[in-house]
């Protein structure tokens, strides 16, 4: 069962470098990068995780959310 999740990483995420993370939505907040993606299992998530290590992003939070459109905007 797929489940959507918000993903944060501190500091701003180039778009060409978001858009290889597949984003459903993304924003910039307060300075950190959101967005969230929908995710199929738990080795996708892990494996998302340890993409931002090897990119050098802190992972500021991360959290499962209700997949619905108005919980995050896209007010870039």
């Amino acid at each position: 069962m797929s489940n959507a999740y918000e993903i944060r990483i501190a500091g701003w995420v180039s778009n060409d470098l978001l858009q290889t993370f597949t984003p459903d939505r993304a924003s910039h907040d307060g300075g950190d990068t959101v967005f969230v993606r929908t995710i199929a299992d738990d080795g996708e998530l892990f494996g998302l995780i340890a993409r931002c290590e090897t990119l050098g992003l802190r992972l500021v939070s991360l959290r499962q959310i209700d997949p619905g459109p108005a919980h995050l905007d896209n007010d870039d």
